[in-house]
């Protein structure tokens, strides 16, 4: 057996190690609006997030009891004591992610060009007779008649690609 070779490490000239360092040290920006406009850059993020009413770690927040702790004793006075939660100076932000969140999300949902070629030669040569498209030699896939039905149900429920096929018939 041959001996591992040894890997002579070599400095890289062409980085900068001081402009990388000081790249790794600034803050990264935040996407979210809400909790941008909120943030203060003199709070380390725990602080900052507890002050919007938000968890910096989840884990801390919704601890999952051990089974000892299940099994033994309960202290109705500590776990009250316990249970204190703290409520944040900025909750607006809360309200605001909430509100966002229960907004309705359009569907972006589209089908392949090949699909949608699929599905638009089996509509015009058999109608609604899924059996028949199951059998068809097209059907390269082997796809079963619900596979099918499925497909041409996505088909159908996307206005832009339907709709199409619609105004050329």
């Amino acid at each position: 057996m041959g001996k591992p070779k040894k890997v002579k490490k070599s400095f890289n000239y062409t980085k900068d190690r001081r402009k990388e360092w000081d790249k790794a040290k600034k803050t990264p920006t935040i996407d979210c609006l809400q909790i941008r406009h909120a943030w203060d850059n003199k709070k380390s993020l725990s602080s900052n997030f507890e002050e919007m009413g938000l968890s910096s770690d989840p884990n801390k927040t919704l601890r999952i009891k051990a089974a000892k702790e299940l099994l033994g004793p309960k202290d109705t006075a500590e776990t009250a004591s316990r249970k204190e939660t703290k409520k944040g100076k900025k909750m607006h932000v809360v309200k605001e992610l909430e509100t966002e969140a229960a907004l309705p999300q359009e569907k972006r949902l589209k089908l392949s060009e090949p699909d949608v070629a699929f599905c638009i030669s089996m509509l015009e040569k058999y109608g609604d007779d899924y059996k028949a498209m199951a059998r068809d030699e097209e059907n390269y896939y082997q796809d079963t008649p619900k596979q099918i039905a499925r497909k041409i149900r996505v088909f159908r429920s996307i206005p832009q690609q339907y709709s199409a096929y619609l105004n050329s018939k």
